[in-house]
């Protein structure tokens, strides 16, 4: 027995539908398609430009270190301590009364010495201590000098340097300069090559060659407290900040 076929007619509304979906689809490919250009293909960074520049000034110190040794000997550690300590305390006291004056008592040590019997030198406790003594002006400092030496300390090292307030104004002054000499080399480069500076990426100072103390060569000798006071002539003082940067170059 044959099974009769049923037909359904199809609206028109639905044929209208189904016609612009494949219109729609063959019009417009799918999404992740039209995102296949990679962002890096229409960036452009320029060129780097890497940069080192240095600025440079100089002054005279302004700071004036005197250091001092005070030594004793005795038989006890504690004989060696007494008698030291007296001889810091009697040196402090030189500089009462004396303004715009550091004093600073460091560098305490005390050991025992084995002597030696081929030299007729018996066991003995040594007791040392350095006192060293700033001004900010030589003729506070310079007079001390000898009256402190007169209580039996000798005198190692005489320095002029920066003071720090000082030093910190001059490396401003220094990075300044860097970066001066950082954007004319940065315009002089971009020149000659036909390109301009379009913006700085990164900045990096740094001070160099940090100044060191200048030492006065002089005679670590016992002196009475008439004795002249000793001459400490200064110098200049070089500070010099490095500016380090990336430069971006651009048509």
């Amino acid at each position: 027995m044959t099974r009769p076929h049923f037909l359904f007619p199809v609206r028109s509304s639905q044929m209208v539908a189904l016609c612009g979906l494949l219109a729609v689809a063959g019009l417009h490919p799918a999404t992740g398609m039209a995102q296949t250009q990679s962002p890096d293909s229409t960036r452009t960074d320029g060129t780097e430009l890497e940069l080192t520049a240095t600025g440079t000034v100089q002054a005279p110190p302004d700071e004036l270190t005197a250091t001092f040794t005070a030594e004793a000997q005795a038989d006890t550690a504690a004989a060696a301590q007494a008698q030291l300590n007296a001889l810091i305390s009697k040196a402090i006291s030189a500089t009462a009364h004396t303004d715009g004056l550091e004093i600073n008592a460091e560098s305490y040590f005390v050991h025992h010495d084995e002597g030696d019997v081929h030299q007729n030198r018996k066991p003995h406790w040594v007791a040392r201590q350095s006192l060293r003594l700033t001004a900010a002006d030589g003729k506070v400092l310079l007079p001390l000098v000898g009256r402190i030496q007169a209580e039996n300390l000798a005198l190692t090292r005489l320095d002029w340097s920066l003071s720090r307030s000082r030093r910190a104004e001059l490396t401003r002054k220094a990075e300044t300069l860097a970066l001066e000499d950082m954007q004319a080399r940065a315009q002089a480069a971009a020149a000659t090559l036909r390109l301009r500076v379009a913006s700085i990426r990164s900045v990096a100072l740094e001070e160099q060659n940090f100044p060191r103390p200048m030492p006065m060569m002089m005679m670590a000798r016992m002196a009475s407290a008439d004795v002249a006071a000793p001459e400490a002539p200064t110098g200049q003082q070089d500070v010099t900040a490095t500016a380090r940067a990336t430069v971006i170059l651009k048509p």
